[in-house]
């Protein structure tokens, strides 16, 4: 694919920054804040796995919508809309069931908005192995300050700022998803029946060994997700704390992500995934022992540097495994096996571990799945990962 403009390398370094302001003042403090509106953490894991099991039948369907009908940007601008729209009905003064309803359709909607902005970047960049983790280091920079800024802010004047802050900077993303230059869409084959995903299963068959590893890894990252608010809760911490935590894995991301784009070019993505699902299992084996909040904020610094090397190296290996009019699918697949099974696995087993055995239990099965995630990591990714060329991956 010939090299875009500079203008529409310029336009996705914007869509990650304000989307990364977005996604910063409103999910990482959602645990608390339903919690707060009377959820239980049990039902916290309940809701998280419902979403996932939606989410499973909507990123099929949405990435064709994608990369067959609409487009990679019109079908993101679609996403994040609904889910601004859904995010203004759950600040209103519902009854539990409706406060968890409009949640989960607003994380389910919102979650399909990150394969398609990881599918604009692959097609859109250059050089995306040695290019894709600068951009995404930006909009970890914007989380960290987003999620910081409003942790202090939320500390002193409560939650309830997070829901219009949100709708406000989903606004520009819209506009600049829908002017971002797209790839063509994808001419599927007339004796092929499910969609574009299958078609890109179809076309890579070390695709699922691929998403196994992947998923693997990701149990303990949606664990984080749901339950890290809740353990420096637990631990005596307060909204400044959740804050805190996230802004320093942000920032350490800003760092990383760069040097990980580096070690992708030199030597490939079967070491870096590996090496970053193995960091991972330390993580969560320190995130099952930790003793206070402080503990938890330190732990999150070495998380921000695995979790770079892991999920950079997944969404540079997708856009050298897919040719471009299948990068929607390709990075849906790799968002179904972590935001859909991942997410699943880890709410499920997280809502029953946390009520019962606590965060010793959840984390330390989650720094077990990671470690058989490197493994497998390590035994499925091709050795020379994103140096070889789509058709020479491909061929392998």
């Amino acid at each position: 694919m010939p090299s875009l403009p500079g203008r529409a390398v310029g336009l996705v370094v914007l869509l990650f920054i304000v989307n990364g302001l977005a996604n910063a003042v409103f999910t990482p403090f959602a645990p608390a804040i339903l919690v707060e509106r009377g959820v239980s953490p049990t039902w916290l894991g309940v809701m998280g796995a419902l979403v996932s099991v939606v989410y499973v039948g909507l990123a099929g369907a949405w990435g064709h919508l994608a990369d067959v009908l609409l487009g990679r940007g019109r079908a993101l601008a679609l996403a994040i809309g609904l889910a601004a729209a859904l995010l203004g009905v759950f600040a209103l003064p519902l009854p539990l069931v409706g406060i968890g309803l409009t949640y989960m359709a607003f994380s389910t909607v919102y979650g399909v908005l990150f394969p398609l902005q990881d599918a604009l970047a692959v097609n859109t960049l250059p050089d995306p192995g040695r290019q894709y983790g600068q951009v995404r280091a930006l909009q970890s920079g914007a989380f960290a300050v987003g999620s910081l800024l409003a942790g202090a802010i939320f500390e002193r004047l409560g939650y309830g700022a997070a829901v219009p802050v949100f709708i406000v900077l989903a606004l520009p993303v819209i506009v600049v998803a829908l002017v971002i230059p797209d790839a063509e869409r994808a001419r599927l084959s007339a004796r092929r029946r499910g969609g574009a995903m299958r078609e890109a299963l179809a076309l890579q068959p070390r695709l699922p060994r691929v998403l196994l590893a992947l998923g693997l890894a990701n149990v303990g990252v949606f664990a984080m997700l749901t339950f890290l608010p809740l353990l420096i809760d637990r631990l005596g911490g307060r909204s400044g704390d959740i804050g805190l935590a996230v802004a320093v894995t942000a920032a350490v991301e800003v760092a990383a992500l760069p040097i990980v784009s580096r070690l992708l070019v030199r030597f490939g993505a079967r070491a870096v995934v590996t090496l970053g699902s193995g960091l991972l299992a330390a993580v969560f084996a320190g995130l099952a022992l930790a003793p206070s909040p402080e503990v938890v904020i330190v732990v999150a610094v070495l998380y921000g540097v695995a979790w770079s090397a892991m999920w950079a190296g997944a969404v540079t290996t997708m856009g050298l495994l897919l040719p471009p009019a299948l990068q929607g699918s390709g990075q849906g697949l790799l968002s179904l096996a972590t935001a859909g099974v991942s997410s699943f696995v880890a709410n499920v087993l997280g809502g029953v571990l946390w009520s019962g055995l606590g965060p010793l239990a959840l984390f330390g099965l989650a720094a077990g799945c990671a470690a058989v995630g490197a493994a497998t990591a390590w035994s499925s990714l091709a050795p020379d990962g994103p140096t070889m060329g789509v058709a020479e991956v491909i061929a392998t």
